[in-house]
Parts: C-alpha cells; sequence; structure tokens
C-alpha cells in the first residue's frame, strides 16, 4: 500500500469508474440483437451479455467484437451489424457517489482523467457537475493513444508533471486500468463494477493495491 504523502494525482477512468454505462451497453446488447436478427440470426440478450461477461474475464481488450465473432460467423454481417449500431452515451448516468467521492478528495490531491472515450469528454464532465473537481482529462479521442496502452499513462503523467509513485490509478478493469498502470510504478485500485467486475486479480506486481466493490469505497484508503 502507498503512503498517502507521497501521492499527489488520483487519476479516474470515466466508465463503469465514475460514471454507469450499463444503460448504454444494455441498448447495445439489444441493437445486436435486433440487427442481427434482420439477418437471420436468433440470438438472445442473455447470451450477448453471457459472452460480453466471459471476454472481459479473459482480458480481452474489445469484448463486444469478439462476442459477435462468436455469434455471427460472416465477417460481412458482422460489419453491417456493427455499422448499423451506435453507442448511446445519452444513456450513461454518473454513479451516486461521484460528485460526492470527487469533491471529498479534490482539496487534497490534483484529479485526473485517463480514459478510452469518444469525443466530448470535457462536455459531459461538465454535464455531470464533476469537471470542477478535475485538473487533467486525458482521453483517447483527443489524444490518439488508448488504454492499455502505457503510452496513454505515460502522456498523462507527463502532463500533469508527475512520477508514477506520486499517482494512484482508479478503474473498472484489470486490464485496461490496473495492469497497465501498475506496469509503470503507479499505485492502483479496481472498482469491481461493471461487466469486468468477475476479471482474476494477477499474482504479480501488477495486482491492484486494494479492491473496492462500489466507488465510495476508496475513500477509506485517502482518509
Amino acid at each position: 500500500m502507498w503512503n498517502n504523502q507521497s501521492i499527489s494525482w488520483i487519476f479516474f477512468d470515466i466508465g463503469e469508474t465514475l460514471v454507469d454505462e450499463s444503460k448504454p451497453i444494455g441498448d447495445s446488447i439489444e441493437q445486436f440483437v435486433q440487427q442481427a436478427g434482420k439477418l437471420g440470426y436468433s440470438i438472445e440478450a442473455p447470451t450477448v451479455k453471457q459472452a460480453l461477461m466471459d471476454y472481459h474475464r479473459q482480458l480481452c481488450e474489445f469484448p463486444m467484437r469478439h462476442v459477435m465473432k462468436q455469434l455471427v460467423p460472416s465477417e460481412q454481417d458482422r460489419l453491417a451489424i456493427w455499422k448499423a449500431m451506435a453507442f448511446r452515451k445519452e444513456l450513461e448516468e454518473p454513479y451516486p457517489e461521484s460528485l460526492k467521492v470527487l469533491s471529498t478528495l479534490q482539496p487534497h490531491y490534483k484529479i485526473g482523467i485517463i480514459a478510452n472515450q469518444s469525443k466530448g469528454t470535457v462536455s459531459r464532465l461538465e454535464k455531470y457537475g464533476m469537471l470542477p473537481y478535475i485538473s487533467l482529462v486525458c482521453c483517447s479521442a483527443e489524444t490518439g493513444l488508448s488504454k492499455p496502452d502505457a503510452r496513454f499513462y505515460e502522456l498523462a503523467l507527463k502532463e500533469a508533471g508527475c512520477l508514477p509513485g506520486q499517482a494512484v490509478m482508479i478503474g473498472d478493469r484489470i486490464d485496461n486500468d490496473v495492469i497497465p498502470a501498475k506496469s509503470l510504478g503507479m499505485s492502483a485500485i479496481w472498482v469491481r463494477q461493471g461487466l469486468a467486475k468477475h476479471q482474476d486479480i494477477p499474482q504479480n506486481h501488477t495486482a491492484p493495491d486494494a479492491v473496492v466493490e462500489c466507488l465510495n469505497d476508496i475513500l477509506a484508503y485517502f482518509a
């Protein structure tokens, strides 16, 4: 466990960490089922959700693509389905405790974002009331880098003027959030939320420093 006196920055993921994506994910599953049905595939939503969880557990970088490949053998059909689908960001909602957590931490630490997100992240954070607490936003759409690429984390640390040992990463995925952060010497907290909550914890130096069941529980580690 880190020494809080050595920590100056706390970085957060967004999806399934600060923001609940269960509604847009559920909507995407329904879109997939409907579009596949138009092409003659009989697929049920619970089958898709279970497959998504399985691929998250296997630490697959793009679980939905693996699900589609598993359930739709034709590459041409998969492409048609993918083009017809859209991730509806307007359905996502901040977790109720997100503002409390950010407002509690911000007077004592700098807050940053490292997230794989589409364009408009700053506007969405502003809409959710989170932006006043955040000093740095590093998102894939704007940087051209994405998790789990360690260079994405290196960029965020460079922009923050922060050494790895002075930073903690908080996110919902072992593969995207914990492993790359720990590989650089950052500390990490795994928040077991969303489809990735059943991922296996690494038994080496990339294991998270702490595991919590909800975002609010992280506050105990920064008391």
